[in-house]
């Protein structure tokens, strides 16, 4: 890249997994030469919550100080990048605009909001002192609880399940999932899935299938709730608790690109580059959204993943940084011939599950499809991967 005084300015919205993982990349081609980059991160939180802990969280207090990370040490000591704490409202084809009104203007654009769960795997409000305070509170409730129910066995719904019976091996804990399958995502083997239903049964988890349960006063909003409910199933089997939690759907906010339009095409309809039903972001192989080679999205806010993890965010962000790189280089040698670009490549359908510091399930496709408690404590279980977000921060 040819070496110039103008800044190239790319701006990160979301320091969560997919977000980080680009910053790393952008950051590590900097210190190789690329040193007229400037990078802006764009965050609502005052902190990074590391949601892969929230449910030991929820069980263990020591545990939860250590889920919220700063972004203090994110970016070199007096180095040219910021972090702007604030949220992007709308998104135009060269700069951003914040709810405070500010305007940020870009020459690359990458889009990493994540999504949002029921809590406590993810939180609405935007303090860490406040979403540790929800935790703290939904601790206590269930400390004194005698009976737990969790609506949804998906990945959360199992790990949540798994971490209540784990810390608390007197409590009823069942766990209620609308279908026949617990994990039952594309993709992913049904040793895993069939595991994951022998692994709870195994720890004592009443697991309950094929029945949509409806609670009153429990939803998305509500997903933590302290009341005596009883369900009785359509065999006549009666559940009965005085705590619930929800751990079903994924919402993703995408309504910033609603104003995204090409400079020359002001009739451009937006709404054509999210899905109607996930409101995901449509994007190329090479993660730049449709129709704009100079944005790009990765995490669960686009398509590119059919099933959304940390793993995969992780593991497919460094794309973008690495295809502003090539277009920038390009550029440098103005010879007319196009970047080459990358684009993530395959896959493979990882899944770990943590359902306590010793317990577990894991799939791996490349090696084998489930494996022991031991391996599972190796690979997640014990720490949650906690040491892997703090030194993504730069934080010890």
């Amino acid at each position: 890249m040819a070496q110039t005084t103008e800044l190239v300015k790319v701006v990160v919205v979301g320091g969560s997994f997919a977000g980080i993982a680009t910053i790393q990349t952008l950051l590590s081609s900097i210190k190789s030469g690329h040193k007229n980059i400037q990078i802006i991160l764009i965050e609502k939180r005052d902190a990074r919550h590391h949601p892969i802990g929230s449910f030991r969280a929820l069980v263990d207090a020591e545990f939860a100080k250590r889920v919220w990370v700063p972004y203090t040490n994110l970016f070199p000591k007096d180095s040219q990048h910021k972090i702007i704490q604030d949220t992007v409202t709308q998104v135009h084809h060269d700069h951003v605009v914040l709810a405070s009104g500010q305007i940020v203007a870009f020459n690359y654009l990458a889009l990493c909001t994540g999504s949002d769960n029921p809590a406590p795997a993810k939180f609405t409000v935007d303090s860490s002192k406040e979403s540790m305070a929800i935790t703290s509170k939904a601790r206590e409730d269930l400390q004194k609880s005698k009976s737990v129910v969790v609506v949804g066995g998906g990945a959360c719904g199992v790990e949540l399940a798994g971490e209540i019976k784990n810390a608390f091996p007197d409590k009823k804990v069942t766990l209620i999932h609308s279908s026949q399958t617990l994990v039952d995502y594309p993709g992913y083997s049904s040793v895993l899935k069939a595991g994951a239903l022998t692994h709870l049964r195994d720890l004592g988890v009443d697991v309950v299938l094929g029945f949509r349960a409806q609670i009153e006063g429990l939803d998305f909003q509500n997903s933590i709730q302290v009341a005596s409910r009883t369900i009785v199933t359509p065999d006549g089997k009666t559940i009965e608790s005085d705590i619930q939690f929800l751990s079903v759907g994924i919402r993703v906010n995408t309504s910033y690109i609603s104003t995204l339009k090409p400079a020359n095409n002001p009739s451009f309809d937006s709404s054509t580059l999210t899905h109607a039903d996930s409101h995901q972001i449509k994007v190329q192989k090479t993660l730049q959204v449709i129709g704009f080679d100079n944005i790009f999205a990765a995490g669960d806010c686009a398509d590119y993943s059919k099933v959304p993890t940390a793993a995969a965010s992780g593991s497919i962000a460094p794309t973008i940084a690495n295809n502003i790189i090539a277009l920038e280089v390009a550029k440098s040698k103005r010879k007319g011939k196009p970047a080459k670009l990358s684009n993530p490549g395959w896959m493979p359908s990882v899944m770990l599950l943590a359902t306590g510091p010793e317990t577990g399930v894991t799939a791996m496709p490349l090696i084998g499809t489930k494996f022991s408690n031991s391996i599972s404590k190796a690979l997640k279980s014990k720490d949650l991967m906690i040491g892997m977000t703090n030194s993504s921060m730069n934080w010890k």
